[in-house]
């Protein structure tokens, strides 16, 4: 509204009260006191009440809309503040995506000395001193993240920096505050379950890894049935070394279910079953297990039961009949020689091990065996040749084996890694 308007409204109402008083000429008495008592003008009344209640309203709008313009204001002076760290927090994270920590660090400084809560500069400070091996400054870092409030990524933080300290029941801890506000949270059952594992309690670690098989995908659930399986032998073997046979098969069964391919628990089944007395069960789970894979450690154990038996055909046998089902397998052919030789079938052996000479000429094990075959021929200098040449070469007599998970070497076949402590991972 203009001046001009506003001033010809204020008239015509002036004109309006004038003309209305000189109808109203009734006048009210209104006592204030004792001795204070005057006598108004109706109309007088009347219009003062209404210009009271207008100054009243008029003022208590201008106080509103000064409240709001300071409400305004400190929010404006607020977001300039947060854009001016958004801005230098963003510097931060270029320089740290492009290589440089240094300069990332100094704007993450720049920033906490302005907010000292701001969570997301200490994570980010956090992930710089954990790149270079400080965990207890990533620790505290990620301790201050989480103050301003428990977000799932600084929870996990957390519990990783205690873990890399080597604060485990603290991580552990962390990990089910985790749990409590997510019971799907799949990274903290796996590191729970990882922790479990690491520490050989074995139930807890089943409770979390079966959960996590309920949990997994179609993609994941290969991956998750492997650690279940795991799981289930490490416990039926602990058992079966406490003396607790039936047990111990309980979880080897259950092993098996998860994965039948799993081949710690066929060998670790019939060493139950031969521990407990029943050789003829023993071999049979061998048997059955070595139709589907031939694995060397399953054949070795059979071998020896043919040989306890007095069986050495069967011996034979049975690596010819593996060798037909996979003919390029090297360790079978070089099991077939040992066989031999251990019969004292030096020709046969000979012959067997010539032949994987020519695909594997640097083998150790091979070239002892030759040497202990030319030495019971009397050959000596030929003996002492592969002699010196299985011992010049850097292996064990064993057929050597890399786990298929983490690529370590392993002299012979082991159920675990002991590298990355994966189950069933150990090949020829």
């Amino acid at each position: 509204m203009s001046p001009r308007v506003g001033f010809l409204l204020a008239l015509l109402f002036a004109a309006l009260v004038a003309y209305l008083t000189a109808l109203n000429t009734a006048r009210v008495r209104i006592a204030l006191g004792g001795d204070w008592v005057y006598e108004l003008p109706l109309m007088a009344l009347v219009v003062g009440a209404f210009l009271a209640g207008a100054c009243v309203t008029l003022l208590l709008t201008v106080l509103r809309d000064l409240g709001r313009s300071f409400r305004d204001f400190t929010s404006a002076r607020r977001a300039r503040g947060n854009e001016a760290l958004l801005e230098i927090y963003h510097r931060g994270v270029n320089a740290q995506l492009a290589g440089k920590p240094d300069s990332a660090a100094e704007a993450y400084q720049e920033v906490l000395a302005r907010d000292p809560g701001y969570a997301d500069a200490h994570a980010r400070l956090g992930e710089l001193a954990r790149a270079r091996g400080d965990h207890q400054a990533a620790l505290d870092h990620d301790l201050e993240a989480m103050r301003s409030g428990e977000r799932p990524d600084t929870l996990l933080a957390v519990a990783l920096d205690y873990q890399r300290a080597g604060r485990l029941d603290e991580a552990l801890a962390t990990y089910q505050r985790i749990l409590q506000r997510d019971r799907a949270h799949l990274a903290a059952l796996r590191a729970i379950r990882d922790l479990s594992v690491s520490r050989e309690r074995w139930r807890e670690a089943l409770a979390v890894q079966e959960r996590l098989v309920d949990l997994a995908t179609v993609a994941d659930k290969p991956a998750e049935l492997e650690w279940l399986a795991g799981v289930q032998y490490a416990m039926g073997k602990g058992l079966l070394a406490e003396g607790k046979t039936q047990e111990a098969l309980s979880h080897l069964r259950e092993a098996l279910r998860a994965n039948r391919g799993f081949l710690p628990a066929h060998v670790a089944m019939g060493d139950a079953y031969s521990k407990a007395g029943d050789q003829r069960e023993a071999i049979r789970v061998w048997e059955r297990a070595a139709e589907v894979t031939p694995a060397p450690v399953l054949l070795r154990r059979l071998e020896q039961a043919y040989r306890v038996e007095g069986r050495p055909s069967r011996m034979i046998g049975l690596y010819q009949a593996a060798i037909a089902r996979a003919p390029e397998d090297l360790v079978l052919a070089f099991s077939l020689g040992r066989v031999y030789f251990e019969l004292e079938m030096l020709d046969e052996a000979a012959d067997q091990f010539e032949k994987v000479e020519v695909q594997a000429p640097d083998l150790a094990p091979l070239h002892a065996y030759l040497g202990a075959i030319f030495e019971r021929r009397g050959q000596a200098a030929e003996a002492f040749q592969e002699y010196r040449r299985a011992l010049t070469l850097t292996q064990s007599f064993e057929w050597p084996h890399r786990c298929s998970a983490c690529g370590i070497g392993h002299p012979y076949w082991q159920d675990r890694c002991p590298g990355c402590g994966r189950w069933n991972t150990s090949l020829p």
